[in-house]
C-alpha cells in the first residue's frame, strides 16, 4: 500500500513562496491548509481543484506526489463537475467554466482540453437545460465520428456531454453502442457508463421533447437491463423514466412514486432533487 503524504502540498508551496494565510484565503481557510499539509484531513474534490490552481501544478502532478501515482486529469475533471451538478452548485461551475474557457482560448487546438472545458460547460448548462452552440456540438460529434473502437475515455465524454447535445445528432452513436456491446462481457465499469449514457439520453430526449428518440430509447434501454441487473442507479431511473413517458401519453401508473421511494428508502436524497427538477421541468405532477 501507497503511503498517503500531503506534506508534499507545503513542499510545493514553499518552493512558489505562497503563505499558508495566502493559500488559506484561496481554498477557504488557513486551518484547513494545516490540516492538509499535516494529513489530518482529506480535501474534497473542489478543494483539491483550487489547490492545482493555486500551486499551479496539474491534478496528475497532485496525485503523484501525495499519494505516488497518477489519476487521469480527464477523470478528474468528470467526478469535480459530476459533484457540483448533484449539489446544484452552480458557483463553483462558472468558476471551473471561467478556468477551461481561458486555457482553451490559449491552447485552441489542444483536443484533451477542449473535451474538458465541454464537460464543465455541459455541467453548467445542465442546470438550465440548455445545449451549447451548434460549433460546439458539431466538434464533439465530428470526434466520436472518427471512432472505430470506442474506449473508455470515450464513453465517459459522451456520458458527460450527452445533455447539451441535440440528442437528434447523438441518436445513432447510442444505439449502435447498445447494439454492439450489449451482447459481450462487458467490465462493471464500462457497463455502468453506458447504462449512464441511456439514461442520461433519455432525459435529454424528453427534455428536447423528441417522442420517437424517447421511445426508441426506452426499448432499448429494456435490452440493455441484463447488463444493468446489479446497477441501482440505472434501474431506478428507468423506472423513473418509463413512468414519465406513460404519463405523458396518458398511461395510469405508478411508476414515478415507486421510484421516489425507492430513493426514498435508500437515502438518495440527491436522486430525489434530480427527480424534482426533471418533473418540473416538464410539468408533470404526481
Amino acid at each position: 500500500m501507497k503511503k498517503i503524504s500531503r506534506s508534499n502540498i507545503k513542499r510545493i508551496r514553499k518552493i512558489r513562496k505562497i503563505s499558508q494565510k495566502s493559500l488559506g484565503d484561496a481554498i477557504g481557510s488557513q486551518s484547513m491548509v494545516s490540516r492538509i499539509e499535516n494529513d489530518l484531513t482529506e480535501p474534497n474534490d473542489y478543494t483539491v481543484f483550487l489547490l492545482c490552481k493555486e500551486l499551479n501544478i496539474t491534478y496528475e502532478e497532485y496525485f503523484l506526489c501525495v499519494f505516488g501515482y497518477d489519476e487521469s486529469d480527464f477523470d478528474k475533471i468528470i467526478k469535480i463537475t459530476k459533484t457540483a451538478y448533484l449539489k446544484q452548485d452552480r458557483q463553483s461551475l462558472k468558476i471551473l467554466n471561467e478556468f477551461y474557457q481561458e486555457k482553451l482560448q490559449k491552447n485552441t487546438k489542444d483536443q484533451k482540453i477542449f473535451h474538458k472545458a465541454m464537460v464543465v460547460k455541459s455541467a453548467l448548462f445542465h442546470l438550465d437545460f440548455k445545449i451549447t452552440s451548434e460549433k460546439e456540438q458539431n466538434e464533439l460529434m465530428g470526434y466520436f465520428f472518427e471512432l472505430t473502437e470506442w474506449q473508455q475515455y470515450d464513453f465517459n465524454l459522451l456520458e458527460s456531454v450527452i445533455n447539451f447535445i441535440d440528442v437528434r445528432k447523438i441518436k445513432f452513436y447510442i444505439s449502435e453502442i447498445i447494439r454492439h456491446e450489449r451482447l459481450k462481457e462487458l467490465c462493471n465499469r464500462k457497463a455502468d457508463s453506458i447504462g449512464n449514457i441511456i439514461i442520461n439520453a433519455l432525459e435529454t430526449s424528453f427534455i428536447q421533447d423528441r417522442k420517437k428518440i424517447t421511445d426508441s430509447f426506452l426499448k432499448e434501454a429494456q435490452d440493455w437491463r441484463e447488463h444493468g441487473q446489479n446497477n441501482f442507479n440505472f434501474k431506478t431511473w428507468l423506472l423513473f423514466w418509463t413512468g414519465v413517458f406513460e404519463t405523458k401519453n396518458n398511461i395510469k401508473n405508478k411508476k414515478i412514486v415507486h421510484a421516489y421511494k425507492i430513493a426514498t428508502y435508500l437515502n438518495c436524497k440527491t436522486m430525489i432533487k434530480i427527480f424534482d427538477r426533471c418533473l418540473k421541468k416538464l410539468k408533470i405532477h404526481i
